[in-house]
């Protein structure tokens, strides 16, 4: 049995296969990441882009600068997309997530305070790469990987002393280093915003959700921890690469949050 090659989605200047291809807003074709750019793959209407982008970078005068500048932040803030499939892989994802929570007390009892904080320091992660990333300009969404998920999974059973939380990750199209690292940067920080966050209240609350408040704050600093370790496809290695005194930083207090909140 043999399965056609979908030709839908290739890219009409080099031919290449996209499962989530570029359409030009000039020529209306199709084209993958490398030729997305009108310039790039030689649009009959190169020029009309020049003239808007310019337009767009530069304004008439410098008022219409500043007003443009204000006007393409927001917009950026809030022209956030996302897909059926992105929709899927993460659901997935913060499935296996949650089993993996479950797991640490053998799916014995439930507690939605344990579950809340344990997922979302997985979700609010990967949708600060996301976000920042698509503020940027770029292309982002979530993509689950097999051998992730199948770490996952394995993690998720209760006989697993360690638990690796690693389903996927947000795929994002930067060429810029400045902004590649901190694209990888939001999603450690993120982590260690809610850490901090939740020692806190475990102090101004302690009498009543002081246990689960230190939870959230030992496990945001591991999942930061373990993010920011310069290894591979790990935050941290790009990081690392960008700019080493922010890793340092970084790293430095992901591990005082970790020690702190497991410890309390």
């Amino acid at each position: 049995m043999y399965k056609q090659k979908d030709t839908t989605n290739k890219c009409s200047f080099c031919d290449k296969i996209e499962s989530l291809p570029f359409k030009c807003n000039y020529c209306r074709e199709h084209f993958c990441n490398l030729h997305r750019n009108p310039i790039s793959h030689f649009c009959p209407f190169v020029d009309t882009y020049r003239l808007k982008a310019n337009q767009y970078k530069f304004g008439n005068d410098k008022n219409s600068f500043k007003d443009n500048n204000v006007i393409r932040i927001i917009r950026n803030l809030f022209n956030l997309k996302t897909s059926k499939t992105e929709i899927l892989h993460l659901s997935l994802a913060t499935l296996l997530v949650t089993c993996v929570g479950l797991s640490l007390n053998n799916y014995r009892t439930f507690s939605w305070q344990f579950l809340a904080i344990f997922i979302s320091a997985f979700i609010v992660h990967e949708l600060a790469h996301k976000f920042l990333a698509q503020y940027y300009g770029s292309w982002a969404e979530f993509r689950a990987e097999l051998y992730g998920l199948i770490i996952t999974a394995i993690s998720a059973l209760p006989i697993m002393p360690f638990k690796f939380i690693a389903p996927g990750a947000v795929m994002v199209h930067l060429s810029d280093r400045q902004k590649f690292g901190r694209v990888a940067l939001i999603g450690p920080v993120t982590n260690l915003v809610m850490g901090f966050g939740f020692l806190f209240l475990s102090f101004v609350y302690h009498h009543s959700y002081g246990p689960y408040f230190d939870i959230g704050a030992s496990f945001n600093g591991w999942i930061a921890m373990f993010n920011l370790i310069p290894m591979g496809v790990l935050d941290g290695q790009k990081i690392f690469d960008w700019n080493k005194l922010v890793w340092g930083i970084a790293m430095a207090m992901a591990m005082m949050l970790f020690v702190v909140g497991y410890m309390k």
